[in-house]
C-alpha cells in the first residue's frame, strides 16, 4: 500500500500541476481578452452542463473502482449503456439548456454556447467506464500523462483561438476539447470488450452504489453552484464574472493539493474496506498536513487579494477582490472537508455520505440566500465562507461517528497547531502590509510571500511539527 500511494501521488501530482499551470496561463491569457460578462455567460452554461454530466453517470467511475464482482464483459455492457445516455443527454441539453437560458437571461447567445458545450456531456459520459478501470488498476502514470496531454492541447487550442479573436469561443473550444481529447487517449489505453448487449446484469451489479453516490453528486453540485445561480438570476453576467474569478482562484490551492491525494485515496483505500483503523489513522495523518497547507493558505489568499486578482487577471477584474478576500476564509475548510468523500467511498457508506449531503445543501443554501438578501457578491461571499466552515464541522463530526469509529476532537487536534500558525501568519502580514506594498503586484506578491514562507519554515522547525511531517510521510502506510 504504502508503494502504491506514494507512486499514485508523484505521477497524479505530475498530471494535476501542469494541468493548473496550463488553467492559469489560459485564465491570465483570456482575462484580459474577455470581458467579465464573456465570462459570466460561459460560467452560467457550466454550471447547468456540469449538473447534466451528474445525471448521466459520474458516479459510474467510483463504483467500478469499488465493485469486486465486474467481470471484463461487463465493462462493455455499461459502456453501452454510456454512450446511449450520454447522446441523449447532449441532444437533450442542446435543445432544451440553450433555450431555457436564452429565455430566462434574454440572450439568444446562450443557444449556440450551449449546443457548442453539449459535447461535453457526450464525451464525459463516454469517459466513465475507462476512467473507473484505470483507477481500479492503478495505472496512474497512465492517468497523469493523459490528463496533462489532453490539458496543455486544449490549453493552447484555447489560447490560440483567443488570440484570432474567437472572443467567447476561445473558452468553450478549451473546455470542450479536453473531455474529447481525455476520450481519444482512454479508449486507446484500455482495452473494453466491446459488446452489441445491453442485458441490465452489469448495471444492476453497480446500481445501488451510483444511486447514493449520484444522489450525493447532486447535492454536493446544487450547494457548490446555488451561489452561481442566484448571483446570476439577481446581479447579472457581470458580477457573476467577478464572482466566479473570485471562487475559481479559491478553488485552485483546494485542486492543487485534492487533485493529487483524492484520486489516489479511494482505489487504494477501498481494498482495505473493513480495516477501519488503518483507514481513519490514514486519514488523521493526511488531515494534518493538509491543515499545515491550507490554514496559511488562506490567510496568504485572504491579505493578498488585491495584488493577486490584478497580477494574474488585469485591473478590469477589480470587483473579485473583496470577494476573494472574504471567501479565502473557508480553503482550509473546503480542502478538508472535500476530502471526506473518498474516505465514505472507501468504506462503501455512500447512503450515508448521501445524507451527509442533504445536511450540507440545507446549511449552505440557506446561507447563500442570506448573503443574497444583502444586495452584494461581497455579502454572499462572507455567508458562503461562513457554511463551509460550518459544513466542515458537521460533515467531520458525522465522519469520524460513522465512518472512522472516532470522535470529532482527534480532528480538532489536529487543527490546534495549525490554527496557532495561521494567527501568527495573519498578525505578522497583516501588520507589515503597508511596508510590503512595493513598486508592483509581482513584486508586492514575492515580498509578502518570501515572509510568509520564511515563518512557516520557522514555525514548523521550533515547534517540531516538520520533523513530525516528515515522518508522517515516510511511515505512511
Amino acid at each position: 500500500m504504502k508503494n502504491e500511494f506514494k507512486s499514485g501521488i508523484f505521477f497524479t501530482a505530475i498530471a494535476q500541476y501542469s494541468t493548473v499551470v496550463v488553467q492559469l496561463i489560459l485564465n491570465m491569457v483570456l482575462s484580459r481578452l474577455l470581458t467579465p460578462e464573456q465570462i459570466g455567460i460561459v460560467t452560467t452554461v457550466q454550471v447547468l452542463i456540469l449538473f447534466f454530466q451528474l445525471l448521466t453517470g459520474t458516479a459510474i467511475a467510483p463504483a467500478i473502482v469499488q465493485n469486486k464482482e465486474l467481470k471484463p464483459e461487463d465493462y462493455g455492457v455499461i459502456f453501452n449503456y454510456t454512450i446511449l445516455i450520454g447522446v441523449i443527454t447532449s441532444l437533450f441539453f442542446g435543445v432544451v439548456g440553450g433555450f431555457t437560458l436564452s429565455t430566462i437571461f434574454n440572450d439568444p447567445i446562450y443557444i449556440p454556447i450551449s449546443w457548442s458545450m453539449s459535447l461535453i456531456i457526450l464525451t464525459a459520459a463516454m469517459n466513465q467506464v475507462p476512467n473507473g478501470i484505470l483507477s481500479k488498476e492503478k495505472r496512474f502514470k497512465a492517468i497523469s500523462l493523459r490528463l496533462a496531454g489532453a490539458s496543455i492541447i486544449s490549453g493552447v487550442m484555447g489560447i490560440t483561438a483567443a488570440l484570432m479573436h474567437a472572443g467567447i469561443y476561445s473558452l468553450v473550444i478549451t473546455f470542450t476539447m479536453i473531455e474529447a481529447i481525455i476520450l481519444v487517449l482512454n479508449l486507446r489505453l484500455v482495452d473494453i470488450k466491446f459488446t452489441r448487449s445491453m442485458h441490465l446484469g452489469p448495471m444492476k451489479k453497480i446500481f445501488s452504489f451510483v444511486k447514493y453516490q449520484t444522489s450525493f453528486l447532486l447535492l454536493n453540485y446544487f450547494y457548490r453552484n446555488f451561489d452561481n445561480l442566484l448571483v446570476s438570476k439577481f446581479f447579472g453576467a457581470k458580477p457573476l464574472g467577478n464572482y466566479s474569478r473570485s471562487y475559481q482562484l479559491l478553488s485552485l490551492p483546494i485542486t492543487v493539493f485534492l487533485s493529487v491525494v483524492n484520486p489516489v485515496l479511494q482505489p487504494i483505500l477501498a481494498e482495505h474496506e473493513k480495516n477501519v483503523p488503518l483507514i481513519r489513522d490514514t486519514y488523521l495523518k493526511i488531515s494534518q498536513i493538509l491543515a499545515f497547507i491550507a490554514i496559511p493558505v488562506s490567510v496568504f489568499f485572504s491579505l493578498n487579494a488585491e495584488p493577486i486578482i490584478y497580477l494574474l487577471f488585469g485591473n478590469q477584474w477589480g470587483g473579485a477582490v473583496v470577494p476573494l478576500k472574504f471567501l479565502s476564509l473557508s480553503i482550509w475548510a473546503q480542502m478538508l472537508a472535500q476530502m471526506m468523500p473518498a474516505i465514505w467511498q472507501a468504506r462503501n457508506l455512500v447512503r450515508i455520505q448521501s445524507f451527509n449531503g442533504i445536511v450540507s445543501l440545507g446549511t449552505i443554501c440557506i446561507s447563500i440566500i442570506v448573503g443574497i438578501s444583502f444586495g452584494s457578491i461581497d455579502t454572499v461571499a462572507i455567508a458562503v465562507s461562513i457554511s463551509y466552515i460550518i459544513n466542515f464541522i458537521i460533515s467531520g463530526s458525522l465522519l469520524m461517528s460513522r465512518a472512522l469509529e472516532g470522535k470529532f476532537r482527534l480532528i480538532v487536534r489536529n487543527l490546534i497547531k495549525p490554527f496557532i500558525l495561521g494567527i501568527l501568519l495573519y498578525a505578522v502580514l497583516y501588520f507589515t502590509q503597508d511596508f510590503t506594498n512595493i513598486l508592483n503586484s509581482f513584486v508586492t506578491l514575492l515580498v509578502r510571500g518570501s515572509i510568509w514562507l520564511a515563518l512557516i519554515v520557522v514555525f514548523l522547525y521550533f515547534s517540531g511539527d516538520l520533523k513530525n511531517i516528515k515522518q508522517l510521510v515516510k511511515n505512511n502506510e
